[in-house]
């Protein structure tokens, strides 16, 4: 009986020295699509205040790499606490984020599924996705994929690139981590 193949992509940590691919596929988006609702693409130096504020707090900020080149940035995905106050700190709100050259590789599903891990071993109760876009149909599968279920939309709330635009709420509740 052979060993069963080790999976092509994993998702690890993302470090420092990863941020400006991570700012570079962010601004594709920001630039080309209407999953951010962002307008202008943050610079590297506030990527950086963002990775370092979440990692700071002790949250999840993965990258995907192919297992033979572990320098390669095929996307990103984190986690922040849903909100500020006390009575959220068990619920968090997730992103993920594709280099363009690598949709449809599975790099989003292994991404989202390290960060659902992190959570889960950190006693986080449910997870929450808030897609730009109700016509982003490949992030809501992929969130779907990976056991979210709708829980609702924010109709005509953002505006880009001369569209009127929905954000679609998904939510997943983790079971607690075993021990």
């Amino acid at each position: 009986m052979t060993a069963p193949e080790p999976p092509a992509l994993i998702a690890r940590p993302c470090f420092q020295q990863d941020l400006e691919v991570v700012q570079l596929i962010y601004a594709h988006h920001v630039l080309t699509g209407t999953g951010s609702f962002e307008i202008e693409p943050p610079n590297l130096v506030e990527m950086t205040a963002r990775w370092s504020r979440i990692v700071g707090a002790g949250w999840p900020f993965v990258v995907a790499s192919p297992r033979s080149d572990l320098s390669r940035v095929m996307g990103f995905a984190y986690a922040t606490q849903f909100r500020d106050r006390a009575a959220y700190s068990r619920s968090f709100e997730v992103s993920v984020y594709s280099a363009p050259t690598t949709l449809r590789s599975g790099a989003g599903a292994v991404m989202l599924s390290q960060v659902l891990t992190s959570l889960r071993d950190d006693g986080v109760r449910e997870v929450l996705a808030f897609i730009g876009d109700s016509a982003n149909a490949a992030s809501i599968a992929l969130h779907r994929k990976l056991g979210f279920n709708h829980a609702g939309a924010l109709s005509r709330v953002g505006e880009k690139f001369g569209r009127v635009l929905d954000v679609v709420i998904m939510q997943r509740s983790l079971a607690p981590a075993k021990t």
